[in-house]
């Protein structure tokens, strides 16, 4: 079978959720026989990580920019296609995809993201061909629940509650238009269907490695919690200094030796200033298999998101407890039943509050905390 991926990235390196998706995908089609040409937007490759990436199938990538600039943001304001699918496709990609599809042959067409969805469509009405939408989120869920965080009459509350109408209404009709939908948790596929109730929706549940992702024979540092995130997107930003803010100067008040790890790429210099205040700011590293291996307690403070956290099916695979928001465990119940019972999950400040100082008190004191 000969398989079109459609990306909105370049998935290497594997240094956050949406990548890793995006690349166990790509790696999946591959091992399982099929031949697939990978289409992504990037600016800047680096060749090593461009090697590794050929050796699953041909890569193309679409010289191309999302970023929301100025000028996207002002003209989202006068225009029905929301702002997160409007810079994902342009006239100039769809000259590339045209081609594309003169130079090849394809079987079906694979694309991630709802921001996919569009050239996708586009490419299925000139091969005839179907499409298959991979649901990594629901979209418009995500601007919904910032648009809730914000002060409802601001004007980028307004801005971003009114994006996520438009992306409610595009989504709505986009999965009625993709012959199959790939939704990551059931909770996601009922919303795919209360959107196009004609939508064709099954889930295929994301995962990790359990042969990667294995706990080590090492000491853990009962007193240490870590958080592995990227730091490219606000609402980790947000969630992280709400913990740092709020919740570790209370733990570290009763525990002066609790510390947070902080790993991730682009780690921002405001909590690189928190180290007196308990932040011992790592950064960006190749493997975190070892700090995760070093920690004892895993926390996600997460308040606006959508599908799953990678990250906190790795922190499981480490047999590490994980203390998460409701959003951050958000669709975990219902697809990994035997790693429910190790988190414990709260949206409450004083809930995340206690749930930390007992993992904490138990792993200094002992006995063991028991689920």
């Amino acid at each position: 079978m000969k398989i079109l991926q459609l990306s909105p990235q370049f998935p290497l390196p594997t240094d956050n959720g949406g990548k890793i998706g995006i690349f166990n995908i790509f790696k999946e089609f591959a091992e399982q026989g099929a031949e697939v040409t990978f289409v992504c937007y990037a600016e800047d490759i680096d060749s090593e990580q461009l090697k590794i990436a050929e050796q699953y199938g041909e890569v193309i990538i679409i010289r191309h920019s999302t970023k929301n600039t100025n000028l996207r943001i002002f003209n989202s304001l006068f225009s029905n296609i929301p702002l997160y699918l409007g810079k994902h496709f342009n006239d100039n990609i769809r000259k590339e995809l045209k081609q594309i599809a003169k130079t090849h042959k394809f079987d079906v067409i694979h694309a991630d993201h709802s921001c996919m969805a569009a050239p996708a469509l586009f490419l299925k009405k000139m091969l005839n061909i179907p499409v298959g939408l991979r649901l990594h989120n629901i979209e418009y869920k995500i601007w919904r629940r910032y648009s809730n965080s914000l002060p409802k009459y601001s004007l980028k509350g307004m801005f971003v509650s009114d994006q996520a109408n438009k992306l409610k209404a595009a989504e709505s009709q986009l999965y009625g238009m993709a012959d199959i939908c790939f939704a990551i948790t059931e909770n996601d596929k009922k919303i795919a269907y209360q959107l196009n109730k004609n939508a064709k929706v099954i889930v295929a549940s994301a995962g990790v490695d359990l042969h990667e992702w294995k706990v080590e024979e090492v000491q853990r540092n009962n007193s240490e919690m870590i958080l592995a995130t990227t730091w490219d997107w606000v609402h980790n930003i947000d969630g992280a200094k709400w913990f740092v803010e709020r919740v570790l100067p209370l733990v570290k008040k009763e525990f002066p030796d609790a510390q947070l790890t902080l790993t991730g790429k682009h780690l921002p210099d405001w909590f690189k200033d928190k180290k007196e205040f308990g932040v011992n700011p790592v950064g960006y590293v190749d493997d975190v298999k070892p700090y995760l291996n070093k920690a004892n307690i895993y926390v996600a403070p997460l308040f606006v998101g959508s599908g799953i956290r990678i990250k906190i099916l790795e922190a499981l695979a480490m047999e590490l407890p994980v203390i998460a928001t409701s959003i951050s465990a958000e669709g975990i119940k219902d697809n990994f039943a035997k790693f429910d019972r190790e988190i414990l999950r709260t949206h409450m400040f004083f809930c995340f509050l206690s749930f930390v100082r007992l993992f904490v008190r138990s792993s200094v004191n002992g006995p063991d905390f028991a689920f």
